[in-house]
């Protein structure tokens, strides 16, 4: 085992217990967004006119729709103070994880530099995942989820809908477990944000760690999720090395699982006499596999069905009979679609008998 096969050892397990402690926070996030349901329920009822006058007017809406909107903030506003404590002690806890990994991994002891909890968390507060910052994403969502509210409560208004019906659109129905309601949509975009977040905060953590020791790390490698779920863009960059700073860094999409992890000198680079070992092994849903096993690699040796799942049965069969690689069903960070392949790889589809 070389020093990198340890520390991307350790990068696969850290990231299991990551995905873990992200199912964790999501949850208890969520547990204070399912308190929306019944507060807007409450004040659905409170400014219900149809004992009074049976009909919603127009200075009613506007009201129940502002006591809605504060409750819509107050929610938001716990959610974002709860996930902002969360992710900064994730980013301190990933500083320190990543100094113990490489300690326990080199057999001499150096120095390694490690950033503040502070430097850390400001530098995940600041780079953008998604094309937005962090606080942005907070007001975002609070925005997005008043106004999907807001305009089912004005949709059934214009509808001339009773309360119960507007309120059955909120919710959703018994039927379908309450699954197909408005409120469920915020909670899956809430959800969406909150594992990207995570994913993106111990990166970002990892990335200033690796800078701050360039003097024995070279270059950094992403790695994506041994399994079906796993999508075409980070399937096609696992196992690729990037110069620290630079690099298309996880999270490259919404739940994204991908991780980093740092690659060391070697040590003729570092000033030492020796020569690195061959190559350990990765974990995967199969077991062992090699360490330098790609996610292209891996998918290779999974039966047909396997890879019908992954890819669609078009692109596997590119994929098993054409001799395309992952790497270029993907272009500039875009999946291509099966039109724009088979402008790219005429001869691919003749090789898999596919009509061009």
């Amino acid at each position: 085992m070389t020093v990198n096969d340890d520390l991307l050892d350790l990068a696969v397990r850290h990231q299991v217990g990551l995905q873990r402690y992200s199912t964790a926070t999501t949850r208890k996030l969520i547990a204070l967004l399912n308190r929306v349901d019944a507060d807007i329920v409450a004040q659905m009822q409170r400014f219900d006119p149809e004992a009074v006058t049976g009909a919603w007017s127009a200075k009613r809406i506007e009201r129940l729709l502002e006591a809605v909107r504060l409750v819509n903030r107050d929610a938001y506003n716990r959610v974002n103070k709860e996930l902002t404590a969360d992710l900064k002690a994730l980013a301190s806890y990933e500083g320190v994880y990543q100094i113990n990994s490489l300690t326990s991994a080199l057999p001499i002891a150096v120095d390694i530099v490690s950033p503040s909890a502070e430097q850390l968390y400001a530098a995940v507060h600041s780079r953008p995942f998604q094309g937005r910052i962090l606080k942005d994403w907070g007001k975002d969502l609070e925005a997005g989820a008043f106004a999907k509210v807001r305009d089912a409560i004005r949709q059934g208004f214009v509808e001339g809908q009773t309360t119960e019906q507007i309120i059955r659109r909120l919710r959703g129905t018994r039927a379908n477990q309450f699954r197909d309601g408005i409120l469920e949509i915020n909670r899956r975009s809430a959800e969406a944000v909150v594992r990207t977040a995570i994913n993106h905060t111990a990166n970002t953590a990892r990335q200033e760690m690796y800078k701050a020791n360039e003097d024995l790390i070279g270059s950094w490698r992403f790695v994506a999720t041994l399994d079906a779920r796993t999508t075409l863009l980070c399937a096609s960059l696992d196992g690729q090395t990037f110069a620290i700073g630079e690099g298309p860094m996880p999270p490259r999409h919404y739940n994204c699982r991908s991780s980093s992890v740092p690659v060391t000198k070697s040590w003729r680079e570092l000033g030492f006499d020796i020569d690195d070992l061959p190559a350990g092994t990765r974990a995967s849903m199969d077991g062992q596999v090699p360490g330098d096993m790609t996610y292209d690699q891996w998918l290779k040796k999974q039966p047909a069905d396997v890879q019908d799942d992954v890819l669609g049965r078009t692109k596997a069969d590119l994929f098993r009979k054409g001799g395309v690689s992952l790497d270029r069903f993907v272009d500039d960070g875009r999946t291509l679609t099966l039109d724009q392949l088979r402008r790219k790889e005429t001869e691919a589809f003749a090789k898999a008998g596919l009509a061009a």
